[in-house]
C-alpha cells in the first residue's frame, strides 16, 4: 500500500476505537503509528467476564471488520452477544495482530504528552497556522523516554483507567488518595478469578449505575454460593430505587440488568442492605489486609461502620494530563470536548440518556481549538456513560472526513 509521508497520525489507545481508527487511516494511506499503554485492549480485558448489551453487529467497526475479513480472518456471528473477553479475543486480538502488518502498533509503551514542537499552548490562539507546527508526542517504553512526531494525533485512550473518587461532591473521600490501590474501581470478576477476594466477606459497595447494578448481583449470587458473603449497597440521592431506567430501553439485557438490581435494593439478601441518600466521609484501614473502617454521612449525621472489601462503582472521567500544553476547550460540567459536550447535554436533557438515541453529533462537534488533535471515543463523552461503540466509529468516519478522507 502506498503511503502518504506528508500525513503521519498517531492513534494513542489500542482499544476498540483506537483501532477502527488505525484501521481507517491505514485504508486512507496514511502513515499510521499506533500507542498502547499495555497490550491490546487491555481495559477490555479487565472486563472481560461481564457479557455485553449490544451484540457483536454493534460492536464490531466497519474498518476494523474489513480488515480482518480481507486478511482471512474469521469473525464472530453479527447477532452473538460475547463477553468482554470474547470480544477481545475473537476481534480486537486479530484486528491489532493484522493492522501490525501495514502500522506500526506499540504496546506496552504509555503516551506521557502531546505538544507542539515549536509552539506554546497560549501562542497563536485559535488560529489554524498552528497545523504547520507537527505534534511532538513524548512516550515511555521499557523505562526510557522517547520523542516522536506526529502531524495529525487521535485521542482514543478512554476513560476506564481514570476512575472518579467516591466522596462527596465527586473528590476524595478522607484517607481515600492513600488507599487508592486498596479500593476496587471496576468490574471484579466476584463469581471467578476474584471469588476468594470476596467470598465470606462484608463489603461496601458504592455507585448508582450500570456497573454497581453488574456488582451487586454478582455479591448477591456469590452470598447464595458462600454463606457469610454480605453486601452494604451506598448509593447518593434521595430515590425510591437505585438504578434509574430508561424509558422504553430497547436492550432487553440492560433493562432485565436495571430491574433485577432495582428487586435486589427492595428486598435484599439476609445480612445485606441497600441505602440511599449517604455519602462516604472516611476511609481507614488497618494493615495491609485488615478491615476497612468507613464513615458514612446522611442527613441524620455521620457513623462509623465496618467492611472486609470496597467495591467504588462511582464512574470514569478524562485524564487530559496528555493534552494540558495544547488547546483544548473542554466542558466545565462534563470535562468532555466542548462542541461535542454542549451536543450531547442538549440532546439528552434532565433524565437517563439513552445511547442508543445519541451519536457522534457529525463532524463540527469533534473540532477543537487545536488543529488536528481530536478525541474520540469514550473519552469525548467525558464523565457520561452514555455512550455507545458504534458511536465512536461514527466518530471515526467523522474525523477522516474533516481530514480529506483520502490521505491527502
Amino acid at each position: 500500500m502506498k503511503t502518504n509521508n506528508r500525513r503521519r497520525i498517531a492513534v494513542i489507545g489500542g482499544g476498540p476505537v483506537g483501532l477502527e481508527a488505525a484501521a481507517a487511516a491505514v485504508r486512507l494511506g496514511f502513515e499510521t503509528t499506533v500507542f498502547e499503554r499495555g497490550e491490546i485492549a487491555r481495559h477490555v480485558s479487565q472486563w472481560g467476564h461481564v457479557k455485553l448489551f449490544t451484540h457483536f453487529g454493534m460492536n464490531a467497526g466497519p474498518e476494523g471488520r474489513r480488515l480482518v475479513t480481507e486478511l482471512g480472518g474469521s469473525l464472530p456471528g453479527d447477532d452473538d452477544f460475547l463477553t468482554g473477553g470474547g470480544f477481545r479475543d475473537r476481534f480486537l486480538v486479530p484486528l491489532g495482530a493484522v493492522l501490525g502488518k501495514s502500522a506500526c502498533v506499540r504496546t506496552q509503551c504509555r503516551v506521557i504528552a502531546v505538544g507542539r514542537n515549536h509552539l506554546l499552548k497560549g501562542e497563536d490562539i485559535g488560529d489554524s497556522v498552528r497545523a504547520d507546527d507537527g505534534f511532538r508526542i513524548l512516550f515511555e517504553h521499557e523505562g526510557a523516554e522517547h520523542v516522536t512526531e506526529a502531524d495529525v494525533v487521535l485521542d482514543c485512550t478512554g476513560t476506564y483507567g481514570s476512575p472518579s473518587w467516591l466522596g462527596p461532591g465527586g473528590n476524595a473521600a478522607v484517607g481515600e488518595r492513600r488507599l487508592r490501590d486498596a479500593v476496587e474501581y471496576g468490574l471484579p470478576d466476584i463469581l471467578g478469578s476474584d471469588r476468594d477476594t470476596y467470598a465470606g466477606k462484608h463489603t461496601l459497595l458504592v455507585g448508582d449505575g450500570l456497573s454497581a447494578a453488574t456488582s451487586v448481583l454478582l455479591l448477591a449470587e456469590l452470598g447464595d454460593k458462600h454463606p457469610g458473603s454480605t453486601f452494604h449497597w451506598a448509593t447518593r440521592g434521595e430515590k425510591r430505587r437505585p438504578v434509574e431506567p430508561i424509558p422504553g430501553d430497547e436492550l432487553s439485557a440492560r433493562r432485565d440488568l436495571t430491574s433485577r438490581a432495582n428487586a435486589l435494593a427492595g428486598d435484599p439478601p439476609p445480612g445485606c442492605t441497600w441505602e440511599c441518600d449517604v455519602h462516604v466521609a472516611s476511609i481507614e484501614r488497618s494493615g495491609d489486609d485488615g478491615p476497612f473502617s468507613v464513615a458514612l454521612s446522611n442527613g441524620s449525621g455521620t457513623r462509623t461502620e465496618s467492611f472486609d472489601r470496597i467495591i467504588a462503582n462511582v464512574g470514569f472521567e478524562p485524564d487530559d494530563s496528555i493534552y494540558r500544553q495544547l488547546q483544548i476547550h473542554e466542558c466545565y460540567a462534563s470535562r468532555g470536548p466542548m462542541k461535542l459536550s454542549a451536543a450531547l447535554m442538549a440532546a439528552s436533557g434532565d433524565g437517563p440518556a439513552d445511547c442508543l438515541s445519541l451519536g457522534g453529533f457529525g463532524p463540527d462537534a469533534l473540532m477543537n481549538p487545536e488543529p488536528n488533535y481530536f478525541i474520540l471515543g469514550m473519552k469525548s463523552y467525558g464523565k457520561s456513560s452514555a455512550f455507545l461503540l458504534r458511536t465512536g466509529y461514527e466518530q471515526v468516519r467523522d474525523v477522516f472526513a474533516l481530514l480529506g478522507g483520502t490521505g491527502r
